[in-house]
Parts: structure tokens; C-alpha cells; sequence
């Protein structure tokens, strides 16, 4: 496997060059966090990144209920077990003391905290309001999922705020879990 800790001076890794009418050949890219052991993975949780509009696929190691770092799915047509600088990296903001973990919502002009549903039904009462009031093009978009059904904008496409609504591998009930390898 390549080392992957420069990606400063090769952001994507390195080169696979391939003939036409081949398939891209696959690359498991592997980060984990300083002082963690391969071994000390408890399980993999399969999820995709938010972080830009390809939807790479990669499995999130977690260890002691927190995320330790990341590994490319090779069986995903998108990247093929190739993950970007974001995807890499990015995970290092869910550790950070500053993140916010619970939702907050402005209450009487103060930001106060609050739980992920009452979050998402205000998100998406604002969003249908900003629709049926101005259309389309008043609701923003991002690459994130919008929850399914929630009238924000198509699964595809993502509503408004969605990456601010982001939470950690062990609050989604429908996430697939294997074992650590």
C-alpha cells in the first residue's frame, strides 16, 4: 500500500495509468489517526463522503465509539477505493473540541441546543416555506443527502444545510457494519 502522508506535494495519490477500454484499477487509500494501531479498529462503518460531489466510498474505522480514520472502498465504481485529500483528512474536524455534536437553533435571537429531529423539521419547514413562497432557486443545494421524503430537494442533490446536520458513523441506524479486517 502507497504511504499516503504527503499528500501535500501528491494530493490524489499516485498515478494509475490504464490502456483504453480498461477498467480503472482499483487502490485502497488508508488513513489512520497518529497512535492507532490497525489493530485496535473495533468495526467499519461503510458510509460516503459529504465532502464534495463524488460520493466516494469509503468504510470509517472507529475505535473506543470514536472515528479514527478512513479506508477506500475498492468495490465502488466512483473511486474505487481512491480517496482525495477531503476524504483523508476531512474526518479530523468530527475529533475537534470546536464541533458542534448537538444541533442548534436560534430561540429569541440566542442559538440554543436542541435535538437532531427538531433541527431537521425546522430545516425543512424553512425550506418548503422558501419553495412554495419564492421557488426552486431559493433553496440552496449541496452534495449532502437531504433526508429522504423531506420535500427539501431530490436525494440526489441535497437541501439546504445538509452539511451542517452531519453526524457521527454510530447515530445512523441504517449504516452497514462489518468487522474490523
Amino acid at each position: 500500500m502507497e504511504d499516503v502522508t504527503d499528500r501535500i506535494a501528491r494530493p490524489w495519490g499516485a498515478r494509475a495509468p490504464y490502456g483504453r477500454h480498461e477498467t480503472w484499477p482499483a487502490r485502497v487509500d488508508t488513513f489512520l489517526a497518529e497512535g492507532v494501531d490497525p489493530g485496535a479498529v473495533q468495526r467499519r462503518v461503510q458510509s460516503a463522503s459529504v465532502l464534495h460531489s463524488d460520493g466516494d466510498a469509503m468504510d470509517i474505522a472507529v475505535a473506543d465509539g470514536r472515528m479514527v480514520g478512513v479506508r477506500g472502498r475498492d468495490v465502488d465504481r466512483v473511486n474505487r477505493g481512491r480517496l482525495g485529500p477531503k476524504d483523508l483528512f476531512g474526518r479530523q474536524a468530527n475529533g475537534s473540541r470546536d464541533r458542534l455534536t448537538r444541533p442548534l437553533v436560534r430561540r429569541d435571537g440566542r442559538l440554543v441546543e436542541t435535538d437532531w429531529d427538531t433541527a431537521m423539521e425546522l430545516v425543512t419547514a424553512r425550506s418548503r416555506s422558501l419553495l412554495d413562497e419564492r421557488g426552486p432557486a431559493s433553496a440552496p443545494t449541496t452534495t449532502a443527502s437531504a433526508p429522504a421524503g423531506a420535500g427539501v430537494a431530490p436525494p440526489t442533490t441535497g437541501g439546504p444545510a445538509a452539511h451542517t446536520t452531519q453526524r457521527e458513523p454510530t447515530e445512523f441506524p441504517h449504516a452497514h457494519e462489518e468487522g474490523a479486517r
